[in-house]
């Protein structure tokens, strides 16, 4: 099964502003479509991560390199860390519509 990586939304940033709290343009995207799509929750292994580095659950699978999200991890083990490739990758594969 794909697993798609996103952050969780109202994280701090202490490097920033300590008492903000943001969340993640390109993530917010995907988690919308994902809100169009209901049926990709049960297609792809789906986990929210903190924002805080290291990840440990992405580093594991693609490198500490490669941490950033979202990220989809394909069965390969090849992966997808841009956001417009990601929502092709899902439209081709996975049956959605189109970005129009």
């Amino acid at each position: 099964m794909e697993k798609l990586f996103l952050l969780k939304p109202d994280f701090q940033d202490v490097n920033r502003d300590a008492e903000t709290k943001y969340f993640c343009p390109p993530c917010a995207l995907i988690e919308g479509v994902l809100s169009f799509y209901p049926k990709l929750r049960n297609e792809l292994a789906i986990t929210y991560v903190d924002f805080v580095r290291p990840r440990p659950a992405i580093i594991e699978l693609i490198g500490e390199e490669n941490q950033g999200c979202p990220v989809l991890i394909l069965e390969d083990g090849s992966f997808l860390n841009e956001t417009d490739a990601i929502i092709q990758h899902l439209t081709e594969n996975h049956k959605i519509g189109q970005a129009h």
